[in-house]
């Protein structure tokens, strides 16, 4: 299918404002800028949000609580994207209202630590670390062990699906659910969606390799299963999987192999591909039909799977 029309005037307009090309930028620059998207978000209610602080150790993570209804007993920890540089609490602060809202869960929004200050494996250890803490403060979360679900967009997927890898390594109870909106699954350079979309589409590889230089401590690392998911020698035993590609994503084509994968392994995978649409598609939609679409769809499925029984 051709790139959506409202999409290419989006990617015309981040041209002209220089948005995507921030390779020569230093990482304060880039991250001022992200805070000062151009775009547009709507303010979608939620009944309550909750600045909150979790301890994970010696370190302690800003969090943001979105409560839809108090007798909800469901929870959705969510992953910003970023590339693992940028991103916080606010960036995504409309995506988590919409999780929210659709869903009818709880979402708990971790503002895990970012790269290149603290380089791999900081960023999965805080996403494995939010979902032990909330494990154990299930009580005082007002939710049911057996209801969460780990989700996240681009670099926040990842780390969904890494640390459900870690829980299940280390014989940890694992979420009901993970949800990975469009996420970097492994090194990949001549997939075909890479080939055809990796210049023009948002993301570049080049700016790909960027981040991947910005997070790892070096090329050995981007081996490692808990940064190339694709990489674990033994998928099964993990949590059904709710996975999202965009059909103009140099990342499109890894991600829909892990669900082949995951599928293989015996765990229930269900791959969605939105068509038309470029990586970051959630952010975009209060402007983009299409994306609002998908995500209003993916989210009302989580809350039928974990949270509306």
């Amino acid at each position: 299918m051709a790139l959506d029309p409202s999409v290419r005037k989006l990617l015309q307009m981040l041209e002209n404002l220089r948005v995507s090309n921030f390779n020569s930028m230093d990482v304060g620059q880039l991250r001022r800028m992200m805070d000062a998207s151009p775009l547009p978000h709507e303010q979608i209610f939620v009944k309550k949000v909750e600045d909150i602080s979790i301890a994970l150790g010696d370190r302690k993570l800003p969090a943001r609580l979105y409560i839809p209804d108090e007798t909800c007993r469901s929870l959705i920890i969510y992953f910003h994207g970023g590339g693992f540089v940028f991103g916080n609490l606010d960036t995504h602060d409309a995506i988590c209202r919409l999780a929210s809202s659709e869903s009818g869960c709880k979402v708990l929004s971790i503002d895990y630590r970012l790269a290149p200050e603290n380089k791999f494996p900081a960023a999965a250890e805080d996403a494995y670390s939010s979902f032990l803490w909330a494990e154990e403060n299930s009580f005082s979360l007002g939710i049911m062990e057996d209801s969460i679900a780990l989700a996240g967009d681009s670099a926040g997927g990842n780390l969904a699906a890494v640390a459900c890898l870690m829980l299940k390594d280390k014989g940890q109870k694992l979420p009901r659910l993970q949800v990975l909106f469009y996420p970097p699954i492994g090194a990949d350079l001549y997939s075909e969606s890479m080939r055809e979309y990796g210049n023009g589409y948002l993301i570049s590889r080049e700016q790909l390799k960027w981040f991947g230089d910005m997070y790892l401590r070096d090329d050995r690392d981007a081996l490692n299963p808990y940064f190339s998911p694709i990489m674990h020698p033994d998928l099964s035993g993990l949590p059904e999987a709710i996975v999202v590609t965009a059909e103009h994503d140099p990342l499109r084509d890894q991600a829909e192999t892990y669900v082949s994968l995951l599928r293989s392994a015996g765990v229930q995978a269900t791959g969605i591909r939105s068509l038309g649409m470029i990586h970051g598609f959630l952010s975009t939609a209060s402007l983009i039909g299409p994306a609002r679409d998908t995500a209003l769809m993916v989210w009302k499925l989580v809350g039928m799977k974990i949270g509306r029984h």
